[in-house]
């Protein structure tokens, strides 16, 4: 055992299904890291005893300051988006094997406890690291060590992006990534790269985008303009700051200073750093910030990346850059790649140990499996150190950007107020430390919607899991006979919902009330029938009422999944329908319809 060594979950998690082994379809064997949005997995796929190879399971986090249904919403169009490139054929991105909705996770053989159904991902198992990890620990300065080629890497990324602005496909919907930076990048062990976390993702159409991601240190000052400003042009930026990090080693985006004198705001979004290497070649330099122009329509566009590439990498072969690991040579073909000589991994993301540790997990998992020991600890796994362990704090790496979410036009907020982060570094994200494979999305964040004010703390993972009720081993699982979570459960009303917005309709029945007492003084009779016909009236004005909250109910809750949160709206609808009615006695009272006559000059 070494201080490094791994630690071996016993937690489960499956979509809800008839059977009970469903949610138990996937045994969770190490917590890879945690983001503002979601814990992520390295796992196995359970079947009949059988384990299968790794995956990353994410599961993802509701954001309690914000409805429920709005962030399953947003959930879902990024598991769209995902699906449908995968469909298409999109090469160098994470691929989805699979996306539900479940209970959190819990200990095998235990059932699920009530509560909200969470949403889950499960991608394919990257054996590599981000290029973000690759390029802070300096992989490539070892002796002998083979680099990473900046400008296949580039290459690569930006045909990933013209497939999603310029889908190939009669009829396929362009999709934005909306997080295009280092740490979404993977750098396997071949040396290819692949784009990873499309939870922001979404179709290029104003009424799919509901927010913005945004990492201060890449992302393009278009966000606080509204979802109008953003696209296609929103991921060329984030193109370019992946670019200028591989250059430099450094993100090219920092917070706006004050003047000396402190007359002039800084602008909300961060702005363009002044690097000392890049302002001893001006050519270099203006050649990065052309594609990091605050203006989207001064960068070039999707289909010029190539011949901005190639630009860029002569610039860089000609100047003195700071040497962050990588090789700007000629770009790396098919053929030199598919040569019959094997190759040695690019350094950094040799897999060889973790496969071991992977294969030891398997099989402590089907050990388990076999013995019923769901009661014993937490078993630790000898070995390098994989992206983090459960029940620990996560190591900090600096330099990690955090993913602010902004919200557009249906969200509490259109607009951005300006306001800027508050430290002049970039906020370091907590994640597990270098890692064979980063997950898809484990170091995106998120923040308090737009609007609101400054950020509010982000909100890291719910990760206790309460601990197994002791229970038979011959009853692990849930019986046919026994009740069942019903998952997912459907947000419910707040009691007495019904009751807010009652004064509309009291003001329509003092008004009903008032022009009824008018018109049964003007009969000079018994006040018996008078009294029959306005509690009528009330009858009539409650069935109203209930008729609309059930039409509200068909179509807001059972159609749209919304929760509705009052009752103003069948409350308006009762009240303007009293009103009519109180309208209707005064014009049965003689004297009301000739002062009225007179007043407006008819009689």
């Amino acid at each position: 055992m070494t201080a490094n060594g791994t630690r071996l979950l016993d937690l489960v998690c499956g979509p809800a299904g008839p059977l009970p082994e469903t949610y138990q379809r996937y045994q969770l064997v190490a917590h890879l890291g945690s983001g503002g949005q979601a814990d992520v997995y390295r796992a196995v796929r359970l079947c009949g005893g059988v384990t299968s190879a790794p995956l990353t399971v994410k599961v993802f986090r509701v954001d309690p300051r914000r409805p429920l249904v709005d962030e399953l919403r947003s959930w879902d169009k990024g598991d769209a988006a995902l699906m449908d490139l995968n469909n298409r054929g999109v090469q160098a991105i994470c691929r989805r094997a699979d996306g539900f909705y479940g209970p959190p996770p819990h200990r095998p053989g235990q059932p699920p406890e009530d509560g909200d159904a969470v949403p889950y991902q499960v991608y394919d198992y990257l054996h590599g690291v981000n290029l973000r990890e690759y390029v802070v620990n300096r992989a490539g300065l070892a002796d002998g060590a083979r680099r990473l080629n900046a400008v296949t890497a580039l290459a690569t990324l930006a045909g990933v992006l013209r497939a999603l602005h310029h889908p190939q496909e009669s009829g396929a919907t362009p999709v934005l990534h909306m997080d295009v930076k280092p740490s979404n990048v993977m750098v396997l062990a071949t040396g290819e790269v692949k784009l990873i976390d499309f939870t922001g993702a979404r179709y290029w159409r104003p009424e799919e985008i509901t927010q913005i991601a945004y990492t201060p240190e890449s992302g393009g000052p278009e966000a606080f303009g509204g979802v109008s400003q953003v696209g296609p042009a929103y991921d060329v930026h984030g193109f370019g700051a992946v670019a200028y990090f591989l250059v430099t080693g450094e993100y090219p985006r920092e917070p706006g200073r004050q003047s000396a004198g402190g007359e002039e705001s800084p602008p909300a979004w961060s702005v363009l750093r002044r690097h000392h290497v890049l302002e001893q070649v001006p050519a270099l330099r203006d050649h990065l910030h052309q594609i990091l122009a605050d203006r989207p329509a001064d960068r070039p566009s999707t289909l010029e990346l190539s011949g901005w590439l190639e630009r860029l990498a002569d610039l860089v072969r000609r100047s003195d850059t700071p040497d962050v690991g990588v090789d700007w040579g000629e770009q790396e073909t098919a053929r030199i790649i598919g040569r019959a000589r094997p190759r040695p991994p690019v350094a950094g993301t040799e897999t060889d140990a973790f496969q071991r540790i992977e294969k030891l997990e398997r099989e402590l998992v089907e050990l388990r499996g076999a013995l019923g020991s769901h009661e014993q600890p937490a078993t630790r796994v000898a070995g390098p150190a994989v992206n983090g362990s459960a029940g620990t704090a996560p190591t900090k790496l600096a330099h990690q950007p955090p993913t602010r979410a902004l919200d557009g036009p249906t969200g509490e907020q259109q607009r951005v107020p300006a306001t800027r982060p508050v430290s002049p570094a970039p906020a370091p994200t907590a994640v597990a430390g270098p890692a064979p494979a980063s997950p898809a999305g484990a170091g995106a964040t998120s923040a308090s919607p737009a609007g609101t004010g400054p950020a509010s703390p982000q909100i890291r993972g719910r990760a206790s899991v309460p601990q197994p009720k002791r229970m038979d081993p011959t009853d692990s699982m849930v019986g046919p006979d026994q009740e069942r979570p019903d998952w997912p459960q459907r947000p419910r009303e707040a009691p007495g919902v019904w009751k807010r917005g009652w004064e509309l309709s009291g003001i329509g029945a003092f008004f009903a009330f008032i022009c009824w007492g008018i018109w049964a003084a003007s009969a000079h009779g018994r006040l018996g029938v008078p009294l029959l016909a306005f509690c009528l009236v009330l009858v009539v004005a409650a069935g109203v009422f209930v008729v609309i909250r059930l039409l509200g109910r068909l179509v807001l809750v059972q159609r749209l999944g919304r929760v509705r949160r009052s009752a103003r709206g069948a409350h308006a609808v009762t009240g303007l329908f009293l009103v009519a009615a109180g309208i209707a006695y005064l014009k049965q009272t003689p004297w009301v319809v000739s002062l009225y006559g007179w007043l407006s000059g008819t009689s």
